[in-house]
């Protein structure tokens, strides 16, 4: 609404992608915030501005666009270690941007009013904590003294019969997932992190992690007294560093990679179709081939998500007929698109399908107000057609990837996970535990980890039959976090 007062209903719908920056900020610390929407805001003004650049080379788009998600989508599973939005909008402005950069005196324009959008969506997400800054930080040492509770609930009474077994080591790494958010989001609220009042929530962490390292350490059968609690205790876990993570996820078998390329490979393919097909500009395929893959999902989910998609997309484009047939003046425009925003964003958890009416819509009709879409007729044609090529060809590649890989990517984490936990048994035995290299073991360990156990999900749901593996994961799962723990002895 303030870049349509400030832009006008016509180009200011468009800030409607900048805004989507405050779907980043959910549970980040007040500095993190800060750092965090500058970073975004930037990456999605630079990606958006990338593509009014290619737009006029039309023979460029397309590999260009094919790089950026490459990219995009590497940086954004290797680098972010807590919940995210998925790496769709780190390239969506590169895509949008090659569209709208048919014009590059509108391009430009649009450009600058997704960064205004940007940067005032992230100041309002900094209004949430005025009155309580320290508030996310609470909140997650709360959710992890939680699962902790839960985990030692469990195990104490946790028999060996396979389904109880099952459930403790899953409420385990839950418990750990949970401690390790915990120790990342205290850790970002830099350079807030000086004050007592800081020192105190890291001794309440301490003592969750304790607690939890305590458990484990019962349930394992594993002698030893668990170390009390001390001023100069050293905080246990953490952020592994850059090039850790930028190596892991450039391995051949990590999920960032196969994320990454069957993103560009569904994007590429899509964009080429519709430049063949002749289906107006290639974004509308490339976004919705895109949006199907970008998560890794299995592949039933995936193809069941792509027919929500179609059919939700379908729907969508009567309503946007019988809004072009009523004509509504450019501020009726703007409150029908404020209404699917608040509609979709309110469906989402509870019915994909119905968002998905409420989202082409909303999309739609931003981009026609700018005057750049064509002739309404042709751009509903486009974009039913582009949404039906786009879905094709995702869920073609999905059930052509999902049978091979995911079973190589199992093991290939498999592999990493055994050599973490020999490091830090290492440390442990050494005695080294509480040195910078002990401390570095521990937190590449716990990463491993929980990155083991997205694999072994997204694995299990492509194919639940290789079941070959699951005594290696099992013993994996107990044997590293009892690594961890011994830390504390």
């Amino acid at each position: 609404m303030v870049s349509c007062l400030l832009f006008g209903p016509q180009l200011g719908a468009i800030s409607l992608f900048g805004s989507m920056l405050a779907l980043w900020e959910a549970e980040r610390p007040l500095w993190a915030r800060v750092r965090n929407g500058l970073l975004i805001a930037s990456t999605m003004s630079v990606a958006m501005g990338l593509g009014v650049i290619v737009a006029p080379y039309r023979w460029a788009t397309i590999p260009a666009i094919v790089l950026l998600i490459l990219t995009a989508a590497v940086a954004y599973h290797a680098f972010l270690l807590t919940r995210g939005p998925g790496p769709l909008l780190l390239f969506y402005g590169a895509v949008l941007g090659t569209y709208f950069g048919m014009d590059p005196h509108l391009g430009w324009k649009i450009v600058g009013i997704t960064a205004f959008a940007a940067l005032f969506a992230g100041c309002l997400t900094l209004l949430a904590l005025v009155t309580d800054p320290h508030r996310p930080e609470r909140r997650a040492i709360a959710d992890a003294r939680r699962a902790v509770e839960r985990y030692r609930a469990t195990a104490s009474s946790a028999s060996e019969i396979a389904p109880a077994a099952e459930r403790s080591r899953r409420l385990l790494a839950d418990a750990y997932a949970a401690v390790n958010r915990a120790w990342l989001t205290l850790n970002s609220a830099h350079p807030a992190t000086a004050g007592r009042g800081h020192h105190h929530r890291e001794g309440e962490l301490l003592t969750v992690n304790r607690d939890l390292a305590a458990g484990v350490l019962d349930s394992s059968h594993v002698s030893g007294q668990v170390r009390t609690l001390s001023p100069d205790t050293p905080l246990l876990l953490g952020r592994p560093s850059l090039s850790f993570l930028l190596a892991h996820a450039l391995r051949r078998d990590s999920v960032a990679w196969f994320t990454a390329w069957r993103i560009g490979l569904a994007a590429g393919v899509a964009g080429v179709a519709s430049e063949l097909a002749g289906i107006g500009h290639p974004y509308w395929a490339i976004l919705t081939a895109a949006l199907v893959l970008h998560q890794w999902t299995g592949r039933r989910a995936t193809t069941r998500r792509a027919a929500h998609r179609a059919v939700g997309t379908i729907v969508g484009l009567f309503v946007v007929a019988l809004v072009v047939v009523l004509d509504p003046g450019p501020w009726w425009v703007v409150a029908i698109i404020v209404v699917c925003l608040i509609g979709q964003d309110l469906l989402v958890p509870f019915n994909y399908f119905l968002a998905l009416i409420l989202v082409t819509p909303m999309s739609l009709l931003a981009i026609e107000a700018t005057g750049q879409g064509g002739t309404p007729s042709g751009l509903l044609m486009d974009r039913l057609l582009g949404t039906l090529l786009g879905v094709a060809i995702a869920v073609a590649i999905t059930w052509a990837t999902s049978y091979r890989f995911p079973e190589r990517l199992l093991r290939a984490q498999n592999a990493r996970v055994g050599t973490a936990i020999a490091a830090v048994e290492g440390h442990n035995a050494d005695g080294t535990a509480f040195t910078p290299a002990g401390r570095r073991a521990r937190v590449e360990l716990s990463y491993e980890l929980t990155h083991h156990l997205s694999v072994l999900d997204r694995a299990a749901a492509e194919d639940p039959r290789p079941t070959s593996l699951k005594d290696t994961d099992d013993v994996l799962i107990v044997d590293g976090y009892t690594a961890l723990a011994k830390a504390w002895v």
